[in-house]
Formats: C-alpha cells, sequence, structure tokens
C-alpha cells in the first residue's frame, strides 16, 4: 500500500510501478479512442464537398501537402484556386516571383513539418493507391491518425514517465494525466492539421530528456541528442520557442558541455538544416514567408516633386533611368503603377508600387512627407498582391478578430480573463501557474529549474504577444477555440500542477475543487471538438452582452 509521503514504498518497486502504468494506459487509450474517434468522424459540413479542411490555417497546410505529394512542387497556383468542388483556397498565402521568374502563389506557413507531412502522404498513397483529390475525406483522416493521434500517445506516455519520477501521491499523477488527456485545448487541436500540436508534442519529449539530464539520471550521447531535436522542432514550429530552446541549451551546457557539443548540438543541426534547406527549396532563399511583410533594402532614390506622377500611374523620366541603369534586362518602359495597399504605421509616408508590365518584377517607391526624397526599395512584401485578404482596403471586409485589438491593456485581459483567456476557459491551469511559485521552494520534487524555466517562458511568451506585436496581430490567433499560441506551454505547465494537486489532494474539498476545475475545462475544450476553428464559447457570450472585445 501506498504511504503519505510515496506512492511506491522503496521494497515494493515493481508492484507500483506495474500498477501505476496500468492506469497509466487506461487514460491513455480513452484519450486515444476520443481523438481518434473524433479523426475518423469529422468533416466539414459547411462545404459543398466532402473535406475535413475547416479553415484557410489548415488548408493553407494541406494545399503544401497536396502540391509536393501529387506535383514535387510548393507553389499551390493550380492547389488553392477556388471554386472547386472540395475548398482549397486559402487567405494564409504569399505570392512571390519563382525560380521560372514568374510571380507563383505558396503558403505562408513554414514549410518543415507540411513537408514531412507530405512525405506521409506519398507513403499513404503508394500503399492504398487513393490521392487525395479523390478521395478527401479518407485520404487526411489517415494522415491525421499518423500525425496527430499516434504522437499524442507519445505525448501522454513521456508525460506519465516523467510524473512517475516525481514524489508525489498516486492520486496526484492521475489526475494531472487526466488533465493532458480531457482537459485541454491540445486535444481540441488534435483533429485538424496544425503546428501547436507538434510543438507540445516535442515540448514534452525534450522536457522528459532534459528533467532525465538535470537529476543526473542520465548523461549519455542519445539524451543529449533527442533533447536538442525536440527543442529545436519546437523552435521550428513556434518561433517564441527560440526561447524555450535557448534556456534547454543553457541547462544541457552548465550540466556536461561535452555531451551538449557532441549529442545536443548536433540533433539542433539537424532540425535546423531541415528547417532552412526546406525552405530555401520552397522559395529561393533562407528566409521563411512570416518575415516578408515589408519593403526590402534600399536601392536607389531620387530628388524632386513626382508625388503628383506616381498618383497618375506615371514614372517620373529620372527613375526610369536610374532603374534602366541599374537593370537593363526589365523593360518599365510601360510600368504599372498603383498605390500601395498596405498597412502603414504612419501617416507620414506615402508608398507605390512599380510593377513591369512584360514580366513580374516590381520594385516599391516610398516618400516621406515634406521631403523631396523618393526611395526606390526592392519589392519584399510577399502578403501585397491584387486579392491579399491582408491588405489595408480590404481592411473593413476582414472578420472582427483579424483586425486586431489596439488596446494592449484590454488585449492583455482577454488573453488571461475574458474571453480568450488562460484562466476563463481553462481554469485548471490556475494549478499549474501556483505550481509554479511553489516548485521554486520545493526541494524534495526536484523541479526548481523546470519552474524557474516555465516561469521564464511563460512571461516572454505571452509579453510578446501582448506587447511587441503590432495591432493587426493582436488578433487572438484569428477565428480559433483557445488562445492558441500558448498551447505549445501546455506540457510544462501540465507538471507544474503537481505540488499544488498534491496539496490539495489531501482533502476531499481538495480533490473536490481539482475535479471541479478539469471539468469546466473538459467541457471548454470539448466545446470547440469538432472543430478547433471557431470561436470559444466565452466569446460567443461575450458578443451578445454587447461588452468590449
Amino acid at each position: 500500500m501506498a504511504n503519505a509521503t510515496n506512492s511506491c514504498p522503496s521494497e515494493l518497486p515493481a508492484f507500483c510501478q506495474q500498477r501505476h502504468w496500468s492506469i497509466y494506459w487506461i487514460f491513455i487509450a480513452c484519450s486515444l479512442v476520443m481523438i481518434g474517434g473524433r479523426v475518423m468522424t469529422m468533416q466539414n459540413w459547411q462545404t459543398p464537398g466532402e473535406s475535413v479542411f475547416h479553415s484557410a490555417n489548415d488548408r493553407s497546410r494541406w494545399a503544401t501537402v497536396r502540391a509536393l505529394g501529387d506535383h514535387n512542387t510548393y507553389e499551390i497556383d493550380e492547389v488553392a484556386q477556388p471554386g472547386q468542388p472540395i475548398r482549397w483556397d486559402t487567405i494564409d498565402m504569399v505570392r512571390h516571383i519563382g525560380a521560372d521568374g514568374y510571380m507563383h502563389s505558396y503558403s505562408s506557413k513554414p514549410t518543415l513539418y507540411p513537408t514531412m507531412v507530405a512525405g506521409i502522404y506519398k507513403a499513404v498513397k503508394a500503399v492504398t493507391g487513393m490521392e487525395i483529390t479523390e478521395h478527401s475525406l479518407w485520404v487526411p483522416r489517415i494522415i491525421l491518425l499518423i500525425t496527430n493521434v499516434l504522437p499524442w500517445g507519445i505525448f501522454l506516455f513521456f508525460l506519465a514517465k516523467l510524473i512517475d519520477r516525481v514524489p508525489v501521491r498516486d492520486w496526484s499523477r492521475y489526475f494531472v494525466l487526466a488533465v493532458a488527456g480531457f482537459g485541454t485545448y491540445l486535444s481540441t487541436f488534435s483533429v485538424t492539421l496544425n503546428n501547436h500540436l507538434p510543438a507540445a508534442i516535442s515540448v514534452m519529449i525534450a522536457s522528459y530528456f532534459l528533467c532525465r539530464i538535470l537529476w543526473k539520471q542520465r548523461s549519455d550521447w542519445l539524451c543529449f541528442f533527442l533533447c536538442g531535436m525536440f527543442a529545436s522542432f519546437t523552435a521550428a514550429n513556434e518561433l517564441p520557442a527560440l526561447s524555450f530552446l535557448a534556456i534547454v541549451g543553457a541547462f544541457c551546457l552548465v550540466r556536461s558541455p561535452l555531451m551538449t557539443f557532441a549529442g545536443f548540438l548536433p540533433g539542433f543541426a539537424l532540425v535546423v538544416a531541415a528547417f532552412f534547406g526546406t525552405n530555401f527549396l520552397a522559395h529561393g532563399q533562407w528566409k521563411p514567408p512570416y518575415l516578408h511583410r515589408g519593403d526590402g533594402d534600399m536601392l536607389l532614390s531620387i530628388e524632386g516633386d513626382h508625388e503628383a506622377s506616381f498618383n497618375d500611374g506615371k514614372l517620373p523620366e529620372a527613375l526610369r533611368s536610374e532603374i534602366a541603369t541599374a537593370a537593363p534586362k526589365l523593360n518599365f518602359a510601360l510600368p504599372k503603377i498603383v498605390k500601395g495597399d498596405w498597412p502603414s504605421t504612419s501617416d507620414e509616408v506615402q508608398r507605390w508600387v512599380v510593377r513591369d508590365r512584360d514580366s513580374d518584377a516590381q520594385y516599391a517607391v516610398r516618400h516621406q512627407s515634406g521631403t523631396d526624397q523618393f526611395a526606390v526599395h526592392k519589392w519584399s512584401n510577399w502578403y501585397e498582391f491584387p486579392g491579399s485578404y491582408w491588405l489595408a482596403s480590404r481592411a473593413e471586409s476582414k472578420s472582427e478578430v483579424d483586425r486586431g485589438q489596439p488596446d494592449q491593456l484590454l488585449y492583455a485581459f482577454h488573453c488571461l480573463f475574458g474571453h480568450h483567456g488562460v484562466f476563463s476557459l481553462t481554469p485548471v491551469w490556475i494549478l499549474a501557474f501556483a505550481g509554479m511559485v511553489v516548485l521554486l521552494w520545493n526541494e524534495r520534487m526536484q523541479l526548481r529549474l523546470f519552474a524557474l524555466m516555465t516561469i521564464v517562458l511563460t512571461v516572454v511568451v505571452i509579453s510578446f504577444y501582448v506587447l511587441y506585436r503590432p495591432t493587426m496581430d493582436r488578433n487572438y490567433g484569428g477565428v480559433t477555440s483557445a488562445l492558441r499560441w500558448l498551447l505549445w506551454l501546455a506540457p510544462l505547465w501540465l507538471v507544474c500542477m503537481l505540488p499544488v494537486v498534491e496539496w490539495l489532494g489531501k482533502t476531499r474539498n481538495g480533490r473536490f475543487v481539482c475535479i471541479a476545475l478539469l471539468v469546466v475545462s473538459g467541457l471548454s475544450a470539448a466545446y470547440s471538438l469538432d472543430n478547433p476553428w471557431t470561436h470559444p464559447w466565452l466569446y460567443e457570450i461575450w458578443s451578445w452582452t454587447g461588452l468590449p472585445r
């Protein structure tokens, strides 16, 4: 029997381990059945054809998967054409000049993960003979079973292995595993192709090996390699997770410089090479698409009063001769000049786009009010193209949430306690945030460094999205059931809730509080289980009340 301090008496370790894992596997199996069953029955009933694609976000990745799997190209011009029986079009798209010198459309998502999924699609097609265009329900479902459901079981397995090594009661371990399986929005997003689930799974695996390293239970090459690889893969899927990668790398370096260079760095290098390599294959350069949201380097400038000419669609002769000298192969004899259509942070800057009528070459011209300087920049805004959802001229046609929240204080409130709130939608995280602080003073669980890392990462990520993003990006992740940008932190929060759950679990009332928080969180996650790309239930209530959003 378990005593009050340790759930496993030292004299019966084998029996206790067997008992633990018999319960763990029940939780894991139940969660997998729930997720797997949902994947195999899900369908978007709002479209005329049969598909599991629910939003522009997942269609963007599916378009790349189809283009690579069927045509061996990252170009999605033909794939994303509107008017098809199945919706493949997406607003998460960029356009730039391809290797053939002409404009092409591409997914705006980082290329590594869709490339991996495309490899799975090719394998599925080779084994079953089914193509995604002809079997738009079953092929994506099979792929999601491989990319989401199977890794979801791996996520729960590594979480169980980690919490099984922490000295707490059995009830605390089972509760945390139940929260992971049924009480977070990770389960909601496990039925769609997205970057948040693989990022969270990577965090879990990297955290397991990191704790083994910090606890000095393993210090071999493979442990450091896997820690580096999965921490890097997290950053490849979630840009703010670069902070996670940096902290994990620093911990490993302090623990063993030799193994860090021999194991961690090769794992890191493997992911970095794959990330930038696939990006170069797709776009012909190393910089990812989401960094192309502004004009490029200034190429030249001219002086004079040319504003009227540009507004009339005429290219000043001084600029024509400068361009002819700088780029003699381009023909700007009859250019097409349009007013810049990208949201500006300053009313003092006027902007035009100059396009060659005989090719897809173009430049951006910027004029600072009050000066006679007209600067010609290399065109580098891949989101600025005719029909783009993100153009300034389409601001009024965007969904309200995509227009961004200009009030940072109100945005912070809704991210934490409001209609997209971490605590209001998933109140079980209250236990995790309290546990982070408790662990800083808890020596017995040996999770001080883990808690410190989690606190730093939580503050950094929330600050990044609330304080340092432009207004148009303060949109709660778009039309989505939760603040999805924080989902990759869930594995860290799950481990950190252990000390508070342990304390509350000593009494019946404390256990009731834990279960109540789990039930509310589970119901919130289940509300959008059919389609994670919908507003949270609390957002809908907020809209009915007319309160500020």
